[in-house]
């Protein structure tokens, strides 16, 4: 085959499924022009698995459960960035993917805090009943 134009050597197949006058059988047969319905993997640059949105899932629930259960003030814009991020799974994966990190970051950020507090909230029990009891 040389440049533009000419016709495939004598034999050769279309792998993405046969366009009329391409491939298949030379003779016509029984699948007429175009050939035999073609066999392969599909176009290159096709995505070989769809867009999933488990992380997502997860980002908004934990946010979600860091609202409720420890007054996390970092998880209510979480849940706000990964519910975004739910939204644009399907239509812009990279920006959906960044999204759902910074609802991570958010959430553990969050986390920490909550631990801190409660660290915080038990010394100061501590010393106050230390303080009351006169040592």
């Amino acid at each position: 085959m040389s440049g533009y134009g000419g016709s495939p050597p004598p034999g050769w197949q279309d792998p993405y499924g046969g366009s009329p006058g391409w491939g298949g059988d030379p003779y016509g047969g029984a699948y007429g022009p175009g050939g035999a319905p073609g066999y392969g993997y599909g176009p290159p640059g096709t995505p070989t698995r769809p867009a999933s949105s488990a992380s997502t899932i997860a980002a908004l629930v934990c946010n979600i459960a860091g609202v409720v259960l420890c007054c996390g003030i970092l998880s209510i814009p979480g849940a706000i960035t990964s519910a975004i991020a739910m939204s644009r799974v399907e239509t812009d994966p990279e920006s959906a993917r960044k999204l759902t990190i910074w609802s991570w970051v958010l959430f553990g950020l969050s986390f920490v805090i909550g631990i801190i507090l409660i660290i915080i909230y038990i010394v100061a029990v501590v010393m106050a009943e230390s303080y009351d009891s006169g040592y």
